[in-house]
C-alpha cells in the first residue's frame, strides 16, 4: 500500500512539472516568434527604443491587456543582449546581464498590473523599466 502511494505522489509531482515546463516552453515560443532579434546590440537598442515607445502608447491610450505583447518583446530583446555585446568590459558584461533578470521581473510586472487593469501600477513599473534600460545603455557608446 506504502508502494502505490509514493508511486502516485512521484506520477503527479512528474506531471505537475511537466505541465508546468511546457506552459513556460509556450509561453516563452509564443512571445520570441512574434520578437525579431536584431544581429548587433545597436540594432537591438534600437528596437527596444520601438518597443518601448510602442509601450508607452498602450499605457496612454489605456489598453492595459495589450502590455504584455510589448512588455515581453522588450524582456526579449534585453535577454539577447550578452550575445551582441562581446565588445563591452568584463564588468559592463556583468551589469547587462544583471539587469536582465530586472527586465524580466518588470515585465512579470506590467503583464500583472496590465491584467489586472491597475493602471497606476502599470505606469510605476514603466517608469522602472525606463530607469533600468537607461541605466543599461549606460553600458553602450550609442549616443542614447
Amino acid at each position: 500500500m506504502k508502494h502505490s502511494i509514493f508511486e502516485a505522489i512521484g506520477l503527479s509531482l512528474v506531471l505537475t512539472c511537466a505541465l508546468g515546463a511546457s506552459a513556460q516552453v509556450a509561453t516563452a515560443a509564443e512571445t520570441s516568434e512574434k520578437t525579431v532579434i536584431p544581429a548587433t546590440a545597436e540594432g537591438l537598442w534600437q528596437a527596444i527604443d520601438a518597443k518601448s515607445a510602442e509601450l508607452k502608447k498602450t499605457i496612454d491610450k489605456g489598453d492595459l491587456e495589450e502590455v504584455h505583447h510589448q512588455a515581453f518583446a522588450i524582456r526579449d530583446l534585453v535577454a539577447a543582449l550578452p550575445d551582441k555585446s562581446s565588445s563591452l568590459s568584463p564588468e559592463s558584461q556583468a551589469k547587462v546581464k544583471s539587469g536582465i533578470k530586472f527586465v524580466a521581473t518588470l515585465a512579470e510586472r506590467l503583464d500583472a498590473s496590465g491584467d489586472a487593469k491597475d493602471a497606476a501600477a502599470t505606469k510605476q513599473n514603466f517608469e522602472k523599466l525606463t530607469t533600468v534600460l537607461t541605466s543599461l545603455r549606460a553600458n553602450y557608446s550609442l549616443g542614447k
